[in-house]
């Protein structure tokens, strides 16, 4: 059977399960996954594999418990999550992905779907593969899911492969934006600076699109991660966005007190990231 081979994440992928280090309240997840497999004939052939091919579709995701989100974040993670904003439900989404043909269908192409009931493809085929896969990381209060998508296209020079990350307030159960954390009016420059001037960025530095290679700003990306202890936030690029493919998802990697003395906190990001640091600190004093 034939598969794509896929460039590794850049960035590192969090456990499966949800590790807790004194959350504020609980915040659990179940683990939802399903698979459909399909044999997909076409009236013009899929270069070059023929008018015959194979096409798997799956997902493996943390989902959390009902209750724990407010109404707005969880339809924003079920967006984030399945890329579909069509869908009201998780059921919805996630058979909508399951179904989901690519691009077999455009143009005017019409295909002959069969889905084969033992989740089998035969070995002779070339087949399209889509996987999606989340996994939750709970800290203090804070919990983050990493939303990763690997596609393999037929006829594709190469797969491509994403990575999203989703923080929650667990006390409020709703969804941290970066510009809930900070003045976003000269982050890009911030960013650009990071880049510059911190080694442990010299990769970023090293791979940038001519466009920015000399610009003093960065776009904002609305990807972030944040490290145990709160002290560093890690900006994150999707492909293509500010370097070129073979390069893969680029870190910007900042200190938070650096970046403090660079853009303007809220409110809100002073408490939040003043508030878990000690929770840390003593979490990491007792053990």
């Amino acid at each position: 059977m034939k598969k794509y081979v896929f460039y590794a994440l850049t960035t590192s992928l969090l456990a499966v399960a949800c590790q807790q280090k004194e959350p504020s309240k609980e915040f659990a997840v179940d683990t939802l996954q399903d698979k459909r497999c399909f044999v997909v004939i076409g009236n013009e052939p899929f270069y070059p594999a023929g008018n015959v091919i194979g096409l798997e579709n799956s997902y493996n995701v943390a989902w959390p418990k009902a209750g724990l989100l407010t109404p707005e974040a969880e339809r924003e993670l079920l967006i984030r999550t399945f890329g579909d904003s069509t869908s009201t439900t998780f059921d919805e989404a996630a058979e909508h992905l399951l179904y989901l043909t690519w691009e077999y269908e455009e143009g005017g192409a019409e295909i002959q779907l069969l889905e084969l009931k033992n989740d089998s493809i035969a070995d002779t085929l070339q087949y399209t593969y889509g996987h999606l896969e989340s996994t939750c990381d709970v800290n203090g209060n804070l919990a983050t899911f990493c939303i990763k998508d690997e596609i393999s296209v037929v006829g594709a020079a190469h797969g491509t492969y994403t990575a999203q990350y989703v923080n929650v307030d667990i006390a409020k159960g709703s969804i941290i934006h970066i510009e809930d954390l900070m003045d976003t009016t000269h982050l890009g420059k911030a960013i650009r600076t990071a880049v510059n001037e911190m080694e442990m960025n010299a990769e970023v530095r090293n791979c940038l699109f001519d466009e920015f290679a000399e610009a003093n700003s960065l776009p904002v990306p609305v990807d972030y991660l944040i490290d145990s202890s709160f002290s560093t936030i890690t900006f994150v690029y999707p492909l293509y966005d500010i370097a070129p493919y073979a390069c893969g998802i680029q870190s910007v990697v900042v200190p938070v007190n650096w970046l403090a003395s660079h853009v303007n906190l809220t409110p809100y990001g002073k408490e939040f990231f003043s508030n878990n640091a000690i929770a840390d600190a003593r979490s990491s004093s007792s053990n």
